[in-house]
């Protein structure tokens, strides 16, 4: 008997059923969800601490859209674009949430993943493309400062939007027993 026949023998869950498990992906999105949380009240403590919840507050939006794919009975898209994966579960978002959600997939990709991205372009296009829509640059006199675009950074409270905008399409697919977030 191989290792697979065994685990499977002894009901250790199969790659299958792990992956069509919708209460593991959503169990999973509420421990990032309150990792980014707790990441966010202490981010002064840890050394790049707004990356460090940036990635958890993307990667919690990413596995709570795919518990909604798969509760739906779909199959889960091999992607991080957060607005794609938001379209496919059926959630419907503002033109400012739809570009935090695009930072957000920035970070996931290669800033939370990765130092850099792996081409060129994908760094050109992060800072001619994507930063640009989220950071202000004001002069006053032979001053300049960099401020966060309010309505699209994302923050604890933008971040905090676009999740409890999203979880009660799971709980509705779950149903009134349903396990509810924080």
């Amino acid at each position: 008997m191989d290792r697979k026949q065994a685990r499977e023998r002894d009901s250790y869950i199969s790659f299958e059923k792990e992956q069509s498990n919708k209460d593991f992906w959503y169990s999973l999105a509420k421990t990032y969800h309150e990792s980014a949380l707790v990441l966010d009240r202490n981010r002064n403590e840890i050394h790049q601490g707004i990356r460090a919840f940036l990635f958890n507050a993307a990667l919690s939006l990413e596995l709570l859209f795919k518990a909604i794919i798969v509760a739906k009975g779909q199959d889960i898209p091999n992607r991080h674009d957060l607005r794609d994966l938001a379209k496919t579960a059926g959630i419907s978002f503002s033109d400012n949430q739809r570009t935090t959600l695009e930072m957000l997939s920035e970070v996931l990709i290669w800033r939370g993943r990765y130092p850099t991205p792996t081409k060129e372009s994908s760094w050109d296009h992060y800072y001619s493309q994507v930063e640009k829509k989220h950071l202000k640059i004001e002069r006053s006199g032979n001053t300049w400062r960099t401020l966060a675009n309010r309505e699209t950074f994302p923050t604890l409270q933008n971040y905090e939007k676009l999740w409890n905008q999203t979880d009660p399409k799971w709980l509705e697919l779950e149903g009134p027993n349903s396990e509810s977030t924080i």
